[in-house]
């Protein structure tokens, strides 16, 4: 945990630096979607996976036309999906899964590499620290059947701090003397436990997300 908080607070001095020293810089949102499952499942196991919306707020330094380095601040929705309990009966309609919802304010710092002989091919690699701001098992309340009890607060399973890695790849579709316009896949891989150090039981859950956005950024030159 002491290496996690030193992490975020590494990654966020890196933020305020760049910002403070920046000589050519570009400021701005990025928005989309994220689709994330956990080690349980395959990463083709669809319906366990949670989908949902991604925002952040970015800063970028360029070190010159072919190199830069990115640093945000997000937040990151992730989690999986499972079926409930077979025992719980329903209306029809209502759709029978139990959504894992882990939410975290992160900071994902990447450094950029600007290909092609216009610039416009992006490829970037980095990482990633975050902490916890929502936990929670979220499933339609059953009509009827057995009494079997699913807990919902996951407060208590899951660890203040996670740590993980970076790797994506855009295009600059659209740049004038003051904007850019950049979509981008993205991959994070968790390399942190998600659970809390629980002894003797040694219980691994690790989150991979795919990642569809669009970057809109504001240049600035001092």
């Amino acid at each position: 945990m002491i290496l996690m908080k030193n992490t975020l607070s590494l990654l966020f001095l890196l933020f305020i630096s760049t910002i403070l020293n920046a000589q050519h810089f570009s400021f701005g949102i990025e928005t989309g979607v994220i689709s994330s499952t956990s080690n349980k499942y395959s990463a083709f196991d669809f319906e366990n996976r949670r989908d949902t919306y991604y925002s952040g707020l970015n800063t970028t330094y360029y070190f010159n036309q072919s190199v830069s380095a990115t640093v945000g601040f997000h937040y990151l929705r992730q989690g999986d999906k499972e079926p409930t309990p077979e025992c719980y009966q329903y209306t029809d309609g209502i759709r029978k899964e139990m959504t894992v919802k882990r939410d975290y304010l992160i900071i994902p710092l990447t450094v950029n590499f600007h290909l092609g002989n216009s610039n416009k091919f992006l490829t970037s690699i980095g990482v990633f620290g975050g902490y916890n701001v929502k936990a929670f098992r979220d499933y339609p309340k059953p009509i009827s059947g057995c009494k079997i009890g699913v807990p919902t607060d996951l407060t208590h399973t899951t660890a203040d701090f996670i740590f993980g890695g970076i790797v994506g790849a855009g295009y600059k579709v659209f740049e004038n003397d003051k904007f850019q316009v950049t979509p981008m896949i993205k991959y994070y891989q968790g390399i942190s436990n998600t659970f809390p150090k629980m002894e003797p039981f040694k219980v691994e859950n690790r989150y991979s997300s795919a990642l569809l956005t669009l970057n809109l950024n504001y240049k600035i030159a001092r």
